[in-house]
């Protein structure tokens, strides 16, 4: 058996849905001030972890579907939130 390469999903925006995101999450501040921002410190995490010899895939996120996805689950969408609806939707796109 060969060993099981795990693959990073990373949760990735859309500038239009990046202010959108801004609105509804319960920790705006955690989240960078501008969507230049964002995507910059996003692609050095991937590059790092790239660098690293890990998988990752961008999983482009709508910020509507995320929204009634934590709401079917009983969840606020914070980062936790937004990482493990990321990791599901790969799941879903791998099945």
């Amino acid at each position: 058996m060969g060993e099981q390469q795990i693959v990073y999903s990373f949760a990735w925006f859309q500038p239009e849905e990046w202010q959108c995101l801004k609105e509804t999450v319960d920790d705006p501040n955690s989240l960078d001030d501008t969507y230049q921002e964002w995507r910059h410190n996003a692609e050095n995490a991937i590059s790092e972890l790239r660098a690293n010899g890990e998988q990752v895939k961008k999983i482009s996120i709508k910020i509507s579907k995320l929204v009634s996805w934590c709401e079917s689950k009983g969840i606020k969408p914070d980062s936790k939130a937004r990482s493990e609806y990321a990791a599901f939707l790969a799941e879903h796109r791998n099945n």
